[in-house]
Protein backbone atom coordinates (compact mmCIF):
# COMPACT_ATOMS: atom_id res chain seq x y z
CA UNK A 1 0.00 0.00 0.00
CA UNK A 2 1.23 3.45 -0.89
CA UNK A 3 1.39 5.75 2.06
CA UNK A 4 -1.53 8.23 2.06
CA UNK A 5 -3.54 6.26 -0.49
CA UNK A 6 -6.82 4.62 0.53
CA UNK A 7 -7.11 0.87 0.87
CA UNK A 8 -9.38 -0.05 -2.06
CA UNK A 9 -10.22 -3.43 -0.54
CA UNK A 10 -11.85 -1.67 2.39
CA UNK A 11 -13.71 0.69 0.08
CA UNK A 12 -15.08 -2.22 -1.97
CA UNK A 13 -16.31 -3.93 1.21
CA UNK A 14 -18.12 -0.78 2.26
CA UNK A 15 -19.61 -0.32 -1.20
CA UNK A 16 -21.04 -3.86 -1.23
CA UNK A 17 -22.32 -3.50 2.35
CA UNK A 18 -24.43 -0.42 1.48
CA UNK A 19 -26.92 -2.16 -0.84
CA UNK A 20 -27.30 -4.95 1.72
CA UNK A 21 -28.01 -2.48 4.52
CA UNK A 22 -30.42 -0.56 2.28
CA UNK A 23 -32.21 -3.81 1.47
CA UNK A 24 -32.41 -4.67 5.17
CA UNK A 25 -33.74 -1.19 5.96
CA UNK A 26 -36.31 -1.45 3.16
CA UNK A 27 -37.46 -4.88 4.37
CA UNK A 28 -37.75 -3.59 7.93
CA UNK A 29 -39.84 -0.61 6.76
CA UNK A 30 -42.07 -2.93 4.72
CA UNK A 31 -42.49 -5.32 7.65
CA UNK A 32 -43.56 -2.44 9.89
CA UNK A 33 -45.89 -0.91 7.28
CA UNK A 34 -47.77 -4.00 6.11
CA UNK A 35 -49.61 -4.61 9.41
CA UNK A 36 -50.84 -1.01 9.29
CA UNK A 37 -52.40 -1.55 5.86
CA UNK A 38 -55.05 -3.76 7.43
CA UNK A 39 -55.77 -1.46 10.36
CA UNK A 40 -58.72 0.41 8.90
CA UNK A 41 -60.78 -2.31 7.28
CA UNK A 42 -63.95 -0.99 8.83
CA UNK A 43 -64.39 -4.18 10.85
CA UNK A 44 -63.65 -4.13 14.55
CA UNK A 45 -60.70 -6.51 15.05
CA UNK A 46 -61.95 -7.27 18.56
CA UNK A 47 -65.18 -8.58 17.02
CA UNK A 48 -64.54 -9.75 13.45
CA UNK A 49 -68.16 -10.80 12.95
CA UNK A 50 -69.38 -7.24 13.49
CA UNK A 51 -70.72 -5.46 10.40
CA UNK A 52 -68.55 -2.89 8.66
CA UNK A 53 -69.62 0.76 8.94
CA UNK A 54 -71.12 0.57 5.45
CA UNK A 55 -73.29 -2.39 6.51
CA UNK A 56 -74.36 -0.98 9.84
CA UNK A 57 -77.72 0.75 10.02
CA UNK A 58 -77.09 2.03 13.55
CA UNK A 59 -74.22 4.31 12.59
CA UNK A 60 -75.10 7.95 13.07
CA UNK A 61 -73.09 11.11 12.78
CA UNK A 62 -72.09 12.53 16.16
CA UNK A 63 -74.46 15.48 15.79
CA UNK A 64 -77.51 13.26 15.00
CA UNK A 65 -77.84 12.08 18.60
CA UNK A 66 -76.12 15.05 20.21
CA UNK A 67 -79.29 16.06 22.05
CA UNK A 68 -79.37 12.67 23.81
CA UNK A 69 -75.66 12.26 24.46
CA UNK A 70 -73.09 14.92 23.66
CA UNK A 71 -69.53 13.87 24.53
CA UNK A 72 -67.89 16.80 22.72
CA UNK A 73 -65.16 18.40 24.78
CA UNK A 74 -62.39 17.13 27.00
CA UNK A 75 -62.83 14.36 29.56
CA UNK A 76 -59.97 13.60 31.93
CA UNK A 77 -58.81 11.78 35.02
CA UNK A 78 -56.47 13.03 37.77
CA UNK A 79 -54.54 9.74 37.70
CA UNK A 80 -50.79 9.64 37.12
CA UNK A 81 -50.06 10.61 33.52
CA UNK A 82 -53.30 12.65 33.26
CA UNK A 83 -55.23 10.37 30.88
CA UNK A 84 -57.86 12.13 28.76
CA UNK A 85 -60.10 11.90 25.71
CA UNK A 86 -61.13 14.94 23.68
CA UNK A 87 -64.18 14.45 21.45
CA UNK A 88 -64.54 16.89 18.54
CA UNK A 89 -67.85 17.76 16.84
CA UNK A 90 -66.54 16.40 13.52
CA UNK A 91 -66.28 12.88 15.00
CA UNK A 92 -62.54 12.92 15.61
CA UNK A 93 -61.12 11.81 18.93
CA UNK A 94 -57.71 12.52 20.42
CA UNK A 95 -56.30 11.71 23.80
CA UNK A 96 -53.73 9.95 25.91
CA UNK A 97 -53.86 6.92 28.18
CA UNK A 98 -51.40 8.76 30.40
CA UNK A 99 -48.43 7.44 28.46
CA UNK A 100 -49.41 6.83 24.82
CA UNK A 101 -51.25 8.99 22.29
CA UNK A 102 -54.74 7.98 21.11
CA UNK A 103 -56.10 9.17 17.76
CA UNK A 104 -59.35 7.77 16.31
CA UNK A 105 -62.98 8.63 15.59
CA UNK A 106 -66.27 8.24 17.46
CA UNK A 107 -70.02 7.95 16.83
CA UNK A 108 -73.12 7.89 19.00
CA UNK A 109 -74.88 4.53 18.66
CA UNK A 110 -78.07 4.39 20.64
CA UNK A 111 -77.24 5.17 24.26
CA UNK A 112 -73.50 4.56 23.88
CA UNK A 113 -70.53 6.32 22.37
CA UNK A 114 -68.70 3.95 20.03
CA UNK A 115 -64.97 4.57 19.94
CA UNK A 116 -63.48 3.22 16.73
CA UNK A 117 -60.54 0.88 17.10
CA UNK A 118 -57.18 2.60 17.11
CA UNK A 119 -53.48 2.02 17.29
CA UNK A 120 -51.35 3.89 19.74
CA UNK A 121 -47.73 4.07 20.65
CA UNK A 122 -46.63 1.41 23.12
CA UNK A 123 -44.29 3.33 25.39
CA UNK A 124 -43.70 1.94 28.84
CA UNK A 125 -44.29 4.49 31.57
CA UNK A 126 -43.47 3.48 35.13
CA UNK A 127 -46.42 3.71 37.48
CA UNK A 128 -48.98 4.63 34.80
CA UNK A 129 -52.06 2.44 34.33
CA UNK A 130 -52.81 2.57 30.59
CA UNK A 131 -56.41 1.33 30.94
CA UNK A 132 -57.72 3.99 28.57
CA UNK A 133 -55.90 2.32 25.64
CA UNK A 134 -58.53 -0.46 25.88
CA UNK A 135 -61.48 1.95 25.36
CA UNK A 136 -64.17 0.66 23.01
CA UNK A 137 -67.41 2.33 24.13
CA UNK A 138 -68.53 4.82 26.74
CA UNK A 139 -71.66 6.11 28.43
CA UNK A 140 -72.27 9.44 30.12
CA UNK A 141 -73.93 9.89 33.50
CA UNK A 142 -73.93 13.58 34.43
CA UNK A 143 -70.33 14.81 34.33
CA UNK A 144 -68.85 11.29 34.41
CA UNK A 145 -67.99 9.21 31.37
CA UNK A 146 -67.85 5.48 32.06
CA UNK A 147 -65.35 3.91 29.67
CA UNK A 148 -65.82 0.26 28.67
CA UNK A 149 -63.59 -2.28 26.96
CA UNK A 150 -64.61 -4.43 23.97
CA UNK A 151 -66.35 -6.89 26.34
CA UNK A 152 -68.59 -4.15 27.75
CA UNK A 153 -66.78 -4.13 31.10
CA UNK A 154 -66.33 -0.71 32.75
CA UNK A 155 -62.57 -0.14 32.88
CA UNK A 156 -62.52 3.41 34.22
CA UNK A 157 -64.09 6.81 34.36
CA UNK A 158 -63.35 10.31 33.12
CA UNK A 159 -64.75 13.62 34.32
CA UNK A 160 -65.95 16.41 32.02
CA UNK A 161 -63.49 19.31 32.01
CA UNK A 162 -64.99 22.74 32.52
CA UNK A 163 -64.34 25.10 29.62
Amino acid sequence: MIRGMPNHTTLRTLATARPASRLALGLAALALTLPLAACDTGVDPRNPSSPSPAESSETAAPSDDASKMDPTGKWSSPEKGDPFLEFAEDGSLEGSDGCNAIVTTWKVKGDEIAIDSFMSTQKACAGVDTWLSKASTATIEGDVMKVKDSNGKVIGGLEKDDK
